[in-house]
């Protein structure tokens, strides 16, 4: 029994099976995931058989549209890391990989045209897989009607609507215009709820605005990462539990480091700011909340900054940064920068600057 098999009720097809058509189009009704393995170990000639996964991927969306089918998620289930190599993310500089995909996967799947791809070669592939299966049976089981309202897509991201800023982290879900529907069966060609994953997948983890990571709520807090990660992890004060509070444990999110709501994080920023205030500073605040050993950010104007691959590599002062524009980037996500000098020498980087900027650049 694979490891797949122990999580999950697995049906392995194979397209070299005479029957493999009709297999594929009586289970799909009732399916959550398809994994598809890249290698199908078919001959590379151009024609209009799928020779790979990937291009496997076009025939089973042609098929959905022919046939008025909501597919569910297509996930590239490989032991080749670096099989999309040449390829263009849609998130991102326009520049191939050139390497594994690892790490990559949101910036990588849209230009698939899947929902994810997961590498075999990690600890827990299997578990991914089996997590992304469940998350979208109850995606399904939310939706119903193959529609997805806000309500129920704040309910499928997990939403507690009993804390003190759940009602603006809901109006943030409506700004960042998930895909949401009218009631009634899902058009012909129509994607269904497994849009709403996508949109999970592909713009609300990987881009910080709804959802942020570690680095972005220390930030925000004004208190050092490492202090930041060690009060959320092993903690068991007032601002521990106010954090606790705030992590994101919806869906999908094992696949990336921890996230956490940006309206919870700005609400605790509130409270340390009023503590402050009572308190005759912030650091007197980061003592009352949380203990000693908590430190205030030095020096504060500072922001987060990521390299030419959209991954964040720390602070920068502001004079010392420059705003880039990734093609792809959620109008509605956090502004991205980069150190000025690092900007300079990265022809992709330049690439995503604002020419007016760029002038002043170089």
């Amino acid at each position: 029994m694979t490891d797949l098999e122990k999580g999950a009720e697995v049906l392995a097809l194979n397209p070299a099976d005479a029957n493999f058509g009709a297999d594929l189009s009586g289970a799909i009704k009732n399916t959550d995931l398809i994994l598809l393995d890249h290698n199908l170990h078919l001959d590379q000639r151009l024609g209009l058989n799928a020779s790979d996964g990937a291009s496997f991927v076009g025939h089973l969306r042609s098929w959905a549209r022919a046939n008025e089918v909501s597919l569910p998620p297509l996930v590239i289930y490989t032991s080749e890391d670096s099989a999309f190599s040449d390829e263009s993310p849609a998130l991102g500089p326009a520049v191939p990989l050139n390497g594994s995909f690892v790490g990559h996967e949101a910036r990588i799947a849209p230009a698939l045209d899947v929902e994810w791809l997961i590498s075999k070669n990690l600890d827990g592939a299997a578990r991914s897989a089996v997590g992304l299966a469940e998350d979208s049976h109850r995606l399904h089981q939310i939706a119903g009607d193959g529609r997805m309202s806000l309500e129920e897509t704040a309910a499928f991201l997990g939403l507690s609507r009993g804390s003190a800023w759940s009602d603006i982290a809901y109006t943030s879900i409506a700004r960042w215009r998930p895909p949401i529907g009218e009631p009634g069966p899902a058009r012909a060609g129509a994607r269904g709820a497994t849009a709403v994953l996508r949109w999970l997948l592909h713009q609300v983890l990987p881009c910080p605005g709804l959802l942020v990571s570690n680095r972005y709520a220390a930030w925000s807090l004004g208190i050092e990462l490492e202090g930041f990660e060690q009060t959320a992890e092993r903690g068991n004060s007032d601002l521990a539990k106010m954090l606790e509070k705030a992590r994101y444990t919806g869906p999908a999110h094992g696949l990336y480091p921890p996230r956490w709501w940006a309206a919870g994080i700005d609400f605790i920023g509130w409270q340390l700011r009023e503590q402050s205030y009572e308190k005759g500073g912030i650091q007197l605040a980061l003592d009352a909340m949380a203990g000693a050993g908590l430190s205030p950010m030095a020096p504060p104007e500072k922001v987060v900054v990521v390299n030419s691959d959209l991954e964040e590599e720390g602070l920068a002062a502001i004079d010392q940064v420059v705003e880039i524009y990734p093609p792809g980037w959620p109008v509605e996500a956090l502004k991205l920068w980069m150190r000025r000098d690092e900007a300079a020498n990265d022809t992709a980087a330049k690439s995503m600057i604002d020419p007016a900027e760029l002038a002043n650049l170089l």
